[in-house]
């Protein structure tokens, strides 16, 4: 597996580095995994050498870079508030763009999967919306999704939800879960029970093995069926 750093230009023109993940043998398909609000952590890296272990291509674009470069923030009260602040500031469309035009270099070869976790599992799902080149998304608890109800799902997808997860409460994953039994494409809606918010990562506090590994094998089994 070979680890380096590249760019792309978005749409815009402005040049977005890129982590890549690239496997020992061709392809299987590609993925690009959006990072949580604190940023490239080891997390988002170990998801993605994982993945790419499994025979992906993994991108993970440094979105945050517009702002601030190569930001890692710390899992703690202060690296939530500084990530809310450049969430705030990055707004939505600007990402999508960029997360829109790495998908497409990575359209010339691969099939395309967006996965993103917390600030990057809405992301995930609102660049499923606004765009035609994803074959599929996951998405785990992105506490936006039940506010971007507006546009019709362009791919088939899973979400994963903590049952135990304060910032999306109930009402709101029952409001998603709705709006996606209306779609045309098969997307389904998982709840993990003594899950919080950030469940799948170990370098939380939130952390659940158990209900990690379920959702990962649950990933797995839903891009072996795009293959």
């Amino acid at each position: 597996m070979l680890n380096k750093l590249t760019y792309f230009k978005s749409a815009d023109g402005i040049e977005i580095p890129s982590y890549d993940f690239i496997p020992d043998k061709p392809a299987i398909s590609s993925i690009l995994l959006l990072y949580e609000i604190f940023g490239v952590t080891e997390h988002m890296k170990k998801t993605a050498k994982m993945l790419a272990n499994k025979g992906y291509l993994v991108k993970i674009p440094d979105i945050y870079d517009r702002l601030e470069k190569e930001v890692v923030l710390p899992y703690n009260e202060e690296g939530l508030k500084k990530g809310i602040i450049l969430k705030k500031e990055l707004g939505w469309d600007i990402p999508v763009m960029d997360i829109v035009s790495c998908a497409a270099l990575l359209k010339q070869n691969n099939k395309v999967t967006v996965m993103g976790f917390c600030f990057g599992g809405s992301l995930a799902w609102r660049s499923a919306q606004k765009s035609f080149i994803f074959d599929n998304a996951i998405c785990y608890y992105g506490s936006s999704i039940s506010e971007f109800l507006d546009k019709n799902l362009n791919s088939p997808a899973i979400i994963h939800f903590g049952k135990n997860d304060k910032s999306i409460p109930p009402n709101a994953v029952e409001k998603v879960k709705r709006f996606c039994n209306q779609q045309n494409y098969d997307i389904k809606v998982f709840e993990y029970d003594n899950a919080d918010h950030g469940f799948s990562c170990d370098e939380r506090k939130s952390y659940n093995q158990e209900a990690a590994n379920m959702a990962m094998d649950r990933n797995l089994d839903f891009l072996r069926s795009f293959n």
